[in-house]
């Protein structure tokens, strides 16, 4: 009997999309093929991408870890004599306007973590690691430029214009053209699934998205990307187990296919009844959001004020609580954070 790979609970937050994101992305060799091809920096080239490897998410506090924790990957320049790189990869779905100064933070507490540890806290040169931050975008709208801290510091002539630089791969999928995608078929399939769900396309575009699999279905890993794919579906759209169960079927023994869809809406009918996903039942995703806002507002400026508390309590609307987090993310202060809420 075909044992399915147990997957994260995808869906006990609300955000399937970075959860989706990360169960294929912590796969090193999709890391590396989505660097080879998406790389517009450059620098790809100068690392050994054979010895890329996932470390740890990093986290700003465990309570949000499995929100707001991205995948911090290692690697080594291929020539030696250099330290190693850190690649600091996250997904978004939504821009936002300061997100390098969320980037700065989290390279500078990477450094601190590094400087605390004794056995690696400078390397054979001295020196710190090589940050470099990679970004996958899926939003409707295209991320033209995201601004460095350059950009938004005032730079007087003459003075040094790279203050606080870091290198950035943004990978745009609003971007790029369906037949215009690169790379590993798993790969081709993870950005298409996240961008037909983005233009409201995912259930006539699922057949398409299985098709790329054909290419590696002998791949032991590939039941795990299906099922995630399965899990995604599910809870994104309003398709029928019949639909998928179909389309599934074209390159799985439809045995097996009914069996990986009845598996995982079991799973997510036990998840949904917990946290109130599933079939439309908001509330526990409601709430978990809620508590995510108040948890970086409490961590950033202490004591929230009851009225804040209460107004954010009473959103019924994930997509506007999804902004409130962003706006609890690049709000400078709580008055700031408090006028938002206001006109929101």
């Amino acid at each position: 009997m075909t044992e399915f790979p147990k997957l994260p609970v995808l869906f006990k937050l609300a955000h399937p999309h970075d959860l989706l994101a990360r169960h294929f992305l912590v796969d090193g060799e999709l890391m590396a093929n989505m660097l080879e091809h998406y790389d517009n920096t450059g620098l790809v080239q100068l690392f050994d991408l054979k010895l890329l490897r996932c470390e740890s998410p990093i986290t700003i506090d465990e309570n949000l870890k499995e929100l707001i924790g991205d995948l911090r990957f290692s690697a080594r320049f291929k020539n030696g004599n250099y330290s190693k790189v850190f690649l600091f990869f996250e997904h978004q779905s939504k821009k936002i306007r300061l997100y390098s100064i969320h980037c700065l933070h989290k390279i500078l507490d990477f450094y601190e973590e590094w400087a605390a540890d004794p056995q690696n806290a400078i390397n054979e040169n001295g020196k710190f690691p090589y940050p470099l931050v990679v970004i996958l975008y899926h939003g409707n709208i295209s991320w033209d430029e995201l601004l460095q801290i350059k950009d938004l510091i005032a730079v007087p002539s003459g003075a040094d214009s790279k203050v606080l630089w870091f290198p950035v791969i943004m990978i745009d999928l609003s971007k790029i053209q369906v037949e215009e995608l690169q790379g590993h078929p798993a790969l081709i399939g993870l950005f298409d699934t996240l961008q037909s769900c983005s233009e409201g396309k995912l259930p006539e575009n699922l057949g398409r998205i299985i098709g790329y699999f054909n290419e590696v279905k002998t791949d032991p890993r590939t039941m795990g990307w299906l099922s995630s794919i399965a899990h995604y579906t599910l809870a994104t759209t309003k398709i029928s187990k019949e639909v998928i169960v179909q389309e599934f079927s074209k390159i799985l023994d439809k045995q097996e296919s009914e069996k990986m869809i009845m598996s995982t809406m079991e799973e997510l009918y036990t998840n949904g009844k917990r946290e109130g996903i599933l079939e439309g039942k908001l509330e526990g995703g409601l709430e978990i959001a809620t508590q995510n806002i108040l948890r970086l507002l409490n961590k950033r400026f202490h004591n929230v004020p009851r009225s804040i508390s209460r107004t954010i309590c009473s959103y019924t609307d994930l997509t506007a609580l999804d902004l409130l987090f962003d706006r609890a993310w690049e709000c400078q202060t709580l008055e700031e954070f408090e006028q938002d809420l206001m006109h929101h």
